[in-house]
This record gives structure tokens, C-alpha cells and sequence, in this order.
């Protein structure tokens, strides 16, 4: 046995041999242990990181989706609003139709309705020219006392009458 005495520190043959084996355990470990240790920390902080980046990506994802759903349903409510108004603009469009349709209904019966009364007023102008007629005819053969000829007097009368229509 070698024993050393610096001072303090009493070295001996045991504890130079302790220190080699140390020394040589941490070569060995070093060289067996080290590297696969380092490698399995590394596949850990990959795994991790990938992880990490994994997650990223789908929030990424999740927003990309939201705003494409975002946008797809303001789409949704253009074209919805867009159907609105043409379904108004039609019934408006319509209404008015109709109610052109039913003015010219109106005043195609008007016109119908003033023909007619104008045609009735003439019949009854033309009715009332031959019982003045017949009437004047009547009361002339009772004034003189004889009989005229109904259709010579019937002629005067009625150019009488349209005399005083012209004076009217």
C-alpha cells in the first residue's frame, strides 16, 4: 500500500484505484450509455416539438376552417337576401301588372259602358223623334180636321226637330 500525505489529504493506493475505476466506468459510459441516452432525449424533444408543431397546424387549421365557414355563411345570407329582394322586385313587378291589367279592364268597360249609354240615348232620341212624330201627326189631323199623309208630315216633323237641334 502507497501512502501519499499532503497535508490534509491522506492518498492511498485504494483511492487512486477507486479514481481509475471511476474513470474508466465514465469512459465506458460514456461510450455505451451517453450515446443512446442523448439519442432517446433527442427522439423525445422531437417528438415533442412535433407535438408542438402538430397542434399549431390544426389551430391553423381550425381558424382556416372558421373563417372559410365564416365566409361561407355571409355568402349564404348575400344570396339569401339577394332572393329576398328579387321575390320582392316580382311582386312588386306584379302588382303592377295587375294593377295595369285591371285599369285597362276598368277603362276598356268604361268605354264599353259610354258606347252602350250612347247607343241607348240614340234609340231613345229616335224613339222619342217618331212618338213626337206620331204625336204631331195625330194632333195636326185633329186640328184641321182631315187626314194628312203620315209620311209627308212625318218628313216635316222630323225636319223641324233637326232645326231646332241645330238651334240648340
Amino acid at each position: 500500500m502507497i501512502y501519499l500525505d499532503a497535508g490534509l489529504l491522506t492518498i492511498n493506493g485504494t483511492l487512486i484505484a477507486q479514481l481509475l475505476v471511476f474513470l474508466a466506468m465514465l469512459a465506458v459510459l460514456s461510450r455505451v450509455a451517453w450515446g443512446p441516452l442523448v439519442k432517446m432525449l433527442e427522439a423525445r424533444r422531437t417528438r415533442i416539438q412535433e407535438g408542438i408543431e402538430a397542434t399549431d397546424r390544426a389551430k391553423r387549421d381550425r381558424e382556416a376552417a372558421q373563417q372559410e365557414y365564416q365566409a361561407k355563411l355571409e355568402e349564404a345570407r348575400q344570396e339569401a337576401q339577394k332572393m329576398v329582394d328579387q321575390a320582392q322586385h316580382m311582386g312588386e313587378s306584379l302588382r303592377q301588372e295587375l294593377e295595369q291589367k285591371a285599369k285597362q279592364q276598368a277603362d276598356q268597360i268604361i268605354a264599353q259602358a259610354k258606347k252602350e249609354i250612347g247607343q241607348e240615348r240614340e234609340r231613345a232620341i229616335q224613339g222619342l223623334r217618331a212618338e213626337v212624330a206620331d204625336l204631331a201627326v195625330l194632333a195636326a189631323g185633329r186640328v184641321i180636321g182631315e187626314t194628312l199623309d203620315a209620311k209627308k208630315h212625318r218628313q216635316l216633323i222630323d225636319r223641324a226637330i233637326e232645326e231646332a237641334e241645330l238651334r240648340a
